[in-house]
Order: C-alpha cells, then structure tokens, then sequence
C-alpha cells in the first residue's frame, strides 16, 4: 500500500475581536484536535510620566553642533515574546532645523543598550510626536532598550526628560561630544529623570499549521 504525506503550511494572522472557525488538525478518523489559540494582544512600555519638564542632548545653543547623539530607555513586556515594536511616541525639546536624520532604535536588553536589534527613520519634528514602526521591529527578549539615534556631527537636539518623579537609572545617553562616549546613565549625569518616550508592542505572530493526509 502506498502512503502518501501532505504537508500543508498556513501562516494564520492572528486577530484580536475577530470571531474565526476553530483552527485543528485532521486525522483519517475524522478526529480533531484544536490548536490552541493566541489572542493579539499589545502594550506600551515607558518610563516615568511621559510629562517633560526639561530638555536634555548634546548641543550648542545654535542647534548645528554636538551630535552624534543616541539616548535610549530600558523596558520590560509583561507580553510574552516573541514581539514587535509597532508604533513610538516622543517628545523632541530642541531642535533648530539641523537634523535631518532621525531613527527610532531598538536595542538588546541588559545593564546599558546591547547590540542594536533593528531601525527605521522617525521625525525630528519639534514637540510630541507619535510615529508608525512598519515593518514591526521583532524583539525576543522581555527585557530590551529603545530610543533614538541622530549620526549627525553639524547638528544637535534635546529630548523631552520627565523630572517630576525622579530618575529610575534606566534612562541613558551616548554623546560622544559632551564627554559621554559610552551609554551613560541620565540620573548618574546630575539629571534624576526618565526620558519621554514610548514604544507599542504586538505579539501578534504567524502560526504554521500542519496537516498530514494518509491514504
């Protein structure tokens, strides 16, 4: 007798508040086993209030000086990973018209930002922004870091920094021209605050289904 073996792979999108037919698998008994299901969930992760009271970047007082600049924020997902970051908030202090190269970064998780885990291009737009992160950046650690580079040596900015409550030591600077060549705490600095930022992650992923057919 022969046997033959169908593999069929489906990547199901997962949708919350969307009802759908029970996902399982067929066997030759006319049996089903369900595959259990994982509801889309999201969350936003930051620290602080989100509120800035001050400033903070390296750059003189014209704005066409002091970079590169990277400021990060260590997080930690209640969600389960694997995860994407899907969307960031921010809020830029200061920025006189020099940047013109801003990216949203995510970095590996630990004392001080790892290796960078992924990029894509954000406004440097004056004020509180909200920016779409697509395609999602994948992260599969709970713990990691997010914030922003600008590469720029004839420019500077400031981020928007949460005083109110006090710094956590999870808020970091690296700015080569002001002295801080490697990740430097904010709070170690004289600066007890969280930078206002925030990154949505959905863990929302593909499923592969398997089925196997037997004659």
């Amino acid at each position: 007798m022969s046997k033959k073996f169908v593999v069929l792979a489906l990547a199901l999108a997962l949708t919350a508040g969307v009802a759908a037919a029970q996902n399982s698998l067929m066997g030759t008994n006319g049996d089903k086993s369900p595959v259990p299901h994982r509801p889309e969930a999201t969350e936003q992760l930051f620290r602080g209030d989100l509120t800035p009271e001050i400033g903070l970047g390296c750059s003189n007082g014209t704005g066409n000086s002091g970079g590169p600049n990277d400021v990060a924020v260590q997080v930690t997902a209640s969600l389960a990973p694997p995860f994407g970051v899907i969307s960031t908030t921010y809020n830029v202090f200061t920025q006189n018209g020099f940047v013109t190269t801003h990216s949203f970064v995510a970095w590996g998780g630990g004392a001080t930002p790892g290796a960078e885990i992924g990029r894509q291009p954000t406004p440097a737009t004056l004020g509180a922004n909200t920016a779409a992160i697509s395609p999602a950046i994948p992260v599969s650690a709970a713990s990691f870091h997010f914030g922003f580079n600008q590469p720029e040596t004839a420019a500077g900015m400031r981020w928007g920094l949460d005083t109110s409550g006090g710094g956590t030591g999870d808020s970091f600077i690296r700015a080569p021209s002001c002295g801080a060549t490697n990740w430097a705490a904010v709070t170690a600095l004289g600066f007890p605050s969280n930078w206002v930022m925030a990154a949505v992650i959905d863990d929302a992923v593909p499923v592969e289904l398997m089925t196997f057919d037997v004659d």
